[in-house]
């Protein structure tokens, strides 16, 4: 395939990228064309982290259809006006990271068992202990105040659909800052 794009003309360092990027693009990836994409992409482009059974995951096929349209599930509550859905949404994909980042740095090797009940503030605590960003954790706690306020309080009068609108503007990319950097701190480069 080199050979025959070198006679055309095409540089085999283009003939590569043009490959990454049509992988890239790709839906479902094979397993064989899943390690091309990890070969062909810069080191640690991707990175492993603990075994999803370990953060109390039950089914991994649904685990990965889930999470795979969670994002885009936030962005259509968002432009629906469905506060409580984005707010709910963000939550699950925080605590999904902080589970990491606590499986990966508790001495006594627990896991999360399937039917674990610790609230979101109370693993959010626990990683603090184990080192979790300072920063992070103080927009995660004004964030989950915000998530108290809006989904258990709303018809106590604690916000308005007005204020869960500006809150979730507010949170806005919180959930990518915390699995940057837990993904930073914890993840093992993957090469294929």
């Amino acid at each position: 395939m080199i050979a025959a794009a070198a006679e055309r003309g095409v540089r085999p360092g283009e003939i590569m990228e043009d490959r990454l990027q049509a992988l890239r693009m790709k839906e479902e990836l094979t397993d064989e064309e899943m390690r091309e994409l990890v070969r062909l992409s810069k080191p640690e482009t991707f990175k492993t982290g603990p075994n999803l059974l370990t953060l109390g995951v039950t089914d991994v096929d649904i685990f990965f259809k889930n999470f795979k349209e969670g994002e885009f599930r936030a962005k259509k509550a968002r432009e629906a006006g469905c506060y409580m859905e984005v707010i709910s949404l963000r939550l699950q994909h925080m605590e999904l990271w902080l589970r990491m980042f606590w499986v990966v740095r508790n001495k006594g090797a627990r896991i999360f068992d399937p039917d674990d009940k610790r609230s979101f503030g109370t693993i959010l605590k626990d990683c603090k202990a184990l080192g979790l960003d300072g920063a992070l954790v103080v927009r995660m706690e004004r964030f989950n105040q915000s998530r108290i306020d809006a989904i258990h309080k709303y018809l106590l009068g604690a916000t308005d659909y007005e204020g869960m609108q500006a809150e979730c503007g507010e949170h806005q990319g919180l959930d990518a800052a915390v699995r940057d950097w837990i993904l930073k701190e914890i993840g093992i480069p993957w090469t294929a």
